[in-house]
């Protein structure tokens, strides 16, 4: 098969793998490993698949469903009950760090905001 049918296979391929792992980006970088694995093969190995685009479909699911599999998405996925982050102590609290004359003109801005511009300038 040519450089250009192959090739055309790619959105087919795409939507596969979007399909399988929800994420765009992801269905892009498994088409490419498949892609740089069909490549890699000699030139006769590959003439001898009598369905490229079929053997291109096997390998990209295939790959798909490695990933899927693999430690890195268990680790992203959180099968426990959702748990919120600790709250940070009062001493962090940036009302306790504030500098008061920054509250006093915040006030004083909103009760008299032309009186503020003359104060300022």
């Amino acid at each position: 098969m040519t450089r250009p049918a192959i090739m055309s296979e790619q959105r087919h391929l795409i939507n596969l793998a979007y399909r399988l792992l929800g994420s765009l980006a992801d269905a892009e970088d498994v088409v490419q490993e498949a892609y740089a694995r069909w490549y890699a093969m000699p030139a006769p190995q590959r003439d001898a698949i009598a369905a490229p685009g079929a053997w291109l479909s096997t390998v990209t699911s295939r790959l798909c469903l490695n990933q899927l599999t693999s430690a890195r998405a268990r680790r992203e996925t959180y099968v426990g009950e959702w748990i919120p982050e600790p709250l940070p102590d009062q001493s962090e609290w940036p009302a306790d760090t504030a500098d008061p004359s920054d509250r006093i003109t915040r006030i004083w801005a909103v009760r008299n905001p032309d009186k503020l511009r003359l104060w300022t300038s």
